[in-house]
């Protein structure tokens, strides 16, 4: 577990939240060495230790009112809860590490108000379905994993309000007709790896997606 003040080089600061976005709570959970979510709520209590007289001095659930969340440049693997167990500092076996909704869930008042989420440079390969639990995304960076499954993106054109997304850095990143591919399976985005996608980028994935409509959609092969 890190501790507080490091600087952050993970360049977050080219997708982050615009002016109307900056006025709600942002978690930072950057830099605290973490390798589990299990750490999350100790990693909480670090950066937004709670106030008052009563103030709990332990670690444990919170509820707090935060819309984005920062868990850059960690070494988080995994995101759906599943693996192999976690075991502590004193080798106690934790159990199946929790999911990135379980985790948030511990800490955060509402997920589904949480819009931009940082999880850049970390170690992160698949990533599943664990951002539904989050309807009103609209930034999720992605930047410096190892994804290395196109088809996982495609869950991510699921999102009804994701409007910015990163993956830059990723092994996807060097598949052939990457960028095409996600701009067509998540088509309300409006920027890729930091770049505006443009009218003509999405006239060539019209064209890619109809030339392979067929891997794009392989339930459609036995249809006439």
């Amino acid at each position: 577990m890190g501790v507080r003040g490091e600087i952050d080089k993970s360049g977050w600061h080219l997708i982050k939240p615009s002016r109307k976005e900056s006025k709600y709570y942002q978690m930072n959970l950057s830099f605290m060495e973490m390798e589990s979510l299990v750490d999350v709520e100790k990693a909480v209590f670090l950066c937004h230790p709670p106030a008052g007289a009563n103030a709990p001095q332990e670690p444990g659930p919170r509820k707090l009112k935060h819309s984005s969340i920062r868990l850059n440049n960690n070494s988080i693997v995994e995101l759906c809860g599943e693996g192999a167990n976690v075991v502590d500092e004193q080798g106690v076996d934790l159990g199946p590490p929790p999911s990135l909704e379980m985790a948030l869930s511990h800490v955060v008042a509402d997920l589904s108000m949480i819009r931009w989420i940082d999880l850049s440079f970390n170690n992160i390969r698949v990533f599943g379905d664990c951002f539904k639990c989050m309807p009103s995304l609209q930034v999720l960076n992605l930047q410096a994993n190892r994804i290395s499954d196109l088809k996982q993106v495609k869950r991510l054109g699921e999102l009804p309000k994701l409007k910015k997304l990163s993956l830059f850095g990723n092994p996807i990143e060097e598949k052939k007709h990457y960028r095409s591919y996600v701009i067509t399976v998540c088509p309300l985005v409006g920027q890729l790896d930091f770049s505006v996608v443009t009218n003509q980028e999405r006239d060539t994935a019209a064209g890619w997606a109809f030339t392979f409509r067929r891997k794009l959609n392989p339930e459609e092969k036995g249809e006439k």
